[in-house]
């Protein structure tokens, strides 16, 4: 009796170990408690099912400009998928664009049309790593 229940425990256990999946706000959210500095901006037209588009810019900035850029060139977009796999796909086609700083956490990628150096992505860096030691 205890090695069946033992074995159930375990199973029940190993099922809910999967990658963690966020929504837009709460990516936000989760990542500026970490220091990031992000605002999530508008919603924006997305062409590819279950994936979600939204507008994304610096603490700083104003409100973030439809197409997620900004007039400087700082903006970002967030993109949220419907699982962590997809995700890894945008990223690598995030990461094939010359241009672009990228970076992905769970289910969500993120394109900054600004360097990889700019304070600002330092801060978005930083939080992602943080929250992939959650």
């Amino acid at each position: 009796m205890l090695p069946a229940l033992l074995f159930a425990l375990i199973a029940v256990l190993v099922s809910g170990c999967g990658e963690r999946e966020f929504e837009p706000d709460e990516f936000v959210q989760a990542a500026n408690e970490e220091g990031a500095g992000l605002v999530l901006g508008s919603s924006l037209t997305s062409i590819t099912e279950d994936v979600e588009v939204f507008a994304l810019s610096f603490a700083e900035e104003e409100e973030p400009a439809p197409g997620g850029g900004d007039e400087h060139g700082g903006g970002g977009t967030l993109i949220v998928t419907g699982d962590a796999d997809s995700a890894r796909g945008e990223f690598a086609r995030c990461q094939a664009a010359v241009s672009l700083t990228c970076y992905r956490a769970a289910n969500v990628v993120l394109y900054f049309d600004v360097p990889p150096e700019d304070e600002h992505v330092a801060r978005v860096e930083a939080a992602i790593r943080a929250l992939g030691d959650e």
